[in-house]
């Protein structure tokens, strides 16, 4: 969902840059190597700075409520977003979907990974992140239901607290693989060490990863005037995501 509201904002900005301001950014971890990449190109383009906050969204939603002062919340959901939206004293239309994430199941060593591996159990551990925080965790629950493994694999699976803590399993070798964003391996022209199977997305449920603009920060707005046009989705698109 891009709501009008956003739109209108822009519209008032106008497409000519404001004077020189900065952009403070909650962003969620499957997002920060993207969010960098349009730092560094809007920056390019602008006099604005951008402030990155890396960290999981439920943190960052948590700090959002008890009061912290950031522009621009880029969550990996859309349950968060909307009640922002609905709860908070923020510009009136200002959720927005900028990417739809993609599942791969990973391992940092060379080996072949499909539907077989997880079938015949060829592995000690599986990390996945926690479904009851991350739709990334909700997606690789509905993919291992969907291979009717979820109730058979309780005892092979390591369960992250978050995205980030997911990937620090797989890439430091304390499991085998991991079910995790696609993103989280793919940086533009370079892919993570390692071999990945994409999971076929009619698996699981559509990851759609949401923003709020929480003021009316000018910059701010000139930053997702950017983001959500042509070359920020080619930004996005590069770094392993769908774009709307």
């Amino acid at each position: 969902m891009l709501t009008q509201g956003v739109f209108a904002l822009l519209t008032i900005t106008g497409s000519a840059w404001v004077i020189a301001g900065q952009v403070n950014i909650a962003v969620t971890s499957n997002f920060d190597f993207t969010a960098e990449e349009l730092k560094r190109e809007f920056e390019s383009q602008t006099e604005h700075t951008v402030i990155l906050n890396p960290g999981p969204s439920n943190q960052h939603f948590n700090r959002i409520v008890e009061g912290a002062s950031f522009d621009i919340f880029l969550s990996d959901d859309v349950n968060r977003a909307e009640v922002l939206e609905r709860t908070t004293n923020i510009p009136a239309g200002s959720r927005f979907t900028y990417a739809m994430g993609r599942l791969v199941l990973w391992s940092v060593n060379s080996r072949s990974l499909g539907p077989r591996v997880l079938q015949e159990k060829d592995f000690m551990l599986l990390a996945v992140t926690d479904p009851r925080l991350s739709p990334y965790g909700r997606a690789a629950e509905e993919f291992l239901q969907a291979l009717n493994l979820w109730e058979d694999l309780q005892e092979q699976l390591v369960i992250g607290k978050n995205i980030g803590e997911t990937y620090h399993f797989a890439i430091s070798g304390d499991v085998d693989m991991a079910l995790i964003p696609f993103s989280q391996i793919i940086y533009g022209d370079f892919m993570q060490a390692g071999s990945y199977w994409p999971i076929p997305e009619n698996f699981y449920a559509p990851i759609v990863q949401q923003g709020v603009l929480l003021t009316a920060n000018p910059a701010a707005i000139e930053f997702l005037q950017f983001m959500l046009g042509p070359s920020g989705k080619q930004i996005i698109s590069s770094n392993g995501f769908h774009v709307p």
